[in-house]
């Protein structure tokens, strides 16, 4: 299976990774230390119902725990529900995250794209709205969009809700991004009573742990939930992975350090290429920046061992586009610096 992701960095020399969007202050300190200690529990079976990180997660976020569904990562969970709903024709915008088609994909269905417009700098329009129809069992949008950082209007998703209702269509909504926002609680679909919502959480992005591996979904159908814990394995979730979320959950002051890093950060860099080195750079409310430039340039900055995402495999983007994460002031500097160097040459 072709790798279409960014954080490959096995069998390369890369002293910067910018092609992975997860948080650059790395995991939270009680996280790690959670972690840690969970792996002297590795001889036990994990809580096959995650009940203490349930818990906490219903907590934290002001939702009943019964409709909460943990995985091992949001990605598990999106093929998960496509397993259990076995969509025939999905919808999602374009670009998009790709594991979306892919997931369709695996249970036999087709995932029809609308095309964000480069005029309208790949915002998203109420034509989209037009586009569901009975024919189409689960439209999937990512708030704020991965890789454009484009937030949803609340007008805009109200209306595909309602559309959503009254077609009979299930509605995944992809908020891994979205607590990288200050103000995310004017965005999130959280504590919302709509019964064909799916929304997606991950651990991995604003905690920076992809490497443990933790996500989790929330729905007002509990049929729905039943039914997709069914098809995931039994004990899909690791013991450090669980503790290291129930930590995470604990540290509000990580969360708002993230919040001023990447708005000071984000503007540096959006700043920084502006002054030639990117053709156009588009605005974004998430931790990382999609832009278009030269063609050849992620092979040029690989020679300097940096590593961007070229997003010439997302659907509706060619070559010259590519996203980087916005990291640490130090890392975000040295990128700028080496990116220049290459240019002058």
């Amino acid at each position: 299976m072709e790798y279409i992701h960014g954080g490959d960095i096995y069998g390369k020399q890369i002293d910067l990774d910018f092609s992975v969007n997860v948080n650059p202050l790395g995991m939270p300190k009680g996280s790690v230390e959670a972690a840690m200690e969970g792996i002297g529990y590795a001889s036990r079976y994990p809580d096959y119902n995650c009940t203490e990180l349930k818990g906490k997660i219903a907590e934290k976020k002001k939702i009943d725990r019964e409709k909460i569904l943990v995985g091992n990562g949001a990605a598990e969970l999106i093929f998960a529900f496509c397993q259990s709903i076995r969509p025939c024709i999905a919808l999602a915008v374009a670009p998009c995250f790709g594991e979306y088609e892919r997931a369709v994909q695996s249970v036999g269905g087709r995932m029809k794209y609308v095309p964000l417009s480069k005029k309208a700098d790949f915002e998203i329009q109420e034509d989209f709205v037009s586009m569901i129809t009975d024919e189409i069992d689960i439209v999937f949008i990512c708030n704020p969009n991965n890789p454009t950082g484009k937030l949803i209007p609340n007008e805009i998703m109200n209306s595909i809700i309602r559309k959503c209702k009254e077609t009979n269509t299930y509605l995944c909504v992809d908020e891994c991004f979205l607590p990288f926002l200050p103000k995310e609680v004017e965005y999130t679909l959280l504590g919302s009573k709509y019964p064909h919502v799916i929304i997606l959480r991950a651990f991995t992005k604003i905690y920076g742990m992809p490497g443990l591996r933790l996500g989790y979904a929330v729905c007002e159908d509990k049929e729905l939930l039943y039914n997709t814990r069914k098809v995931l394995q039994p004990w899909n979730v690791s013991i450090p992975a669980q503790m290291a979320g129930i930590a995470a959950l604990e540290d509000e002051t990580y969360l708002k350090e993230t919040h001023r890093l990447i708005q000071k950060e984000r503007n540096y860099l959006k700043e920084e290429m502006k002054k030639g080195l990117a053709e156009k750079v588009y605005d974004s409310k998430g931790n990382f920046l999609l832009f278009k430039a030269q063609e050849d340039l992620a092979e040029q900055l690989l020679k300097k061992k940096i590593l961007i995402r070229d997003c010439s495999n997302f659907p509706n983007l060619s070559k010259g586009y590519f996203r980087i994460c916005v990291s640490g002031h130090k890392e975000n500097m040295e990128l700028v610096k080496r990116w220049k160097e290459m240019s002058e040459q």
